[in-house]
């Protein structure tokens, strides 16, 4: 495959977007890379990524793209599952305990840790508004971790996230429930269960 194939290919993968990393994975070098987007005239939104003219810039998918690792959690993943209304004023993110988030606590963004074990329950991947793909966790872990963090949570959006929860056909009771159980929650969240539904 040629360099422009390459890059072609990896523009649609990631809607837009080239990282220089994944380019030179493919075995391009790095002034070729640099060549591309300058005729293409793309954007630099963040060291060694750029940004297509014609795609729309992403916030939640760069921060994907340059931190693999992490989980939109908590309020951003309420929101991105159309549990909320209210979209965070920063990204709400989980990590596995030990890893160095202060790059991203820097930068505004909210980070929650977990045990190692935790942190791929529930892992799933859902789209941003804008179409691109992202990790993420599913409804009913989202549903445990509000109920666990109630006391630092708004409490209209923790209430509005249990009711459209709950009042949902997408719900996934038994899920809820093992996650609750491996998080060590299963009786707050035995007591929210049978009150709303």
């Amino acid at each position: 495959m040629n360099e422009v194939n390459i890059f072609d290919q990896l523009l649609e993968e990631q809607n837009g977007y080239i990282r220089l990393i994944d380019a030179q994975n493919e075995g391009v070098s790095k002034s070729a890379v640099l060549d591309y987007v300058h005729k293409k005239e793309m954007e630099k939104v963040a060291p060694g990524i750029y940004i297509s003219p014609d795609a729309w810039e992403d916030r939640l998918y760069l921060i994907q793209l340059r931190n693999r690792k992490i989980i939109f959690s908590h309020e951003t993943a309420l929101y991105i599952h159309n549990l909320s209304d209210r979209e965070p004023f920063a990204p709400v993110i989980t990590v596995e305990r030990g890893y160095n988030a202060k790059h991203l606590k820097d930068k505004g963004i909210i980070v929650h840790t977990v045990r190692p074990e935790w942190i791929e329950l529930g892992l799933t991947e859902e789209k941003t508004f804008t179409g691109n793909t992202v990790r993420i966790y599913d409804r009913e872990r989202c549903i445990c971790d509000i109920i666990k963090n109630k006391n630092r949570m708004d409490i209209q959006v923790f209430q509005m996230a249990l009711r459209s929860y709950f009042s949902g056909s997408d719900k996934n009771i038994h899920k809820l429930m093992e996650y609750a159980r491996i998080m060590g929650i299963s009786d707050k969240v035995r007591q929210y269960t049978e009150v709303l539904l």
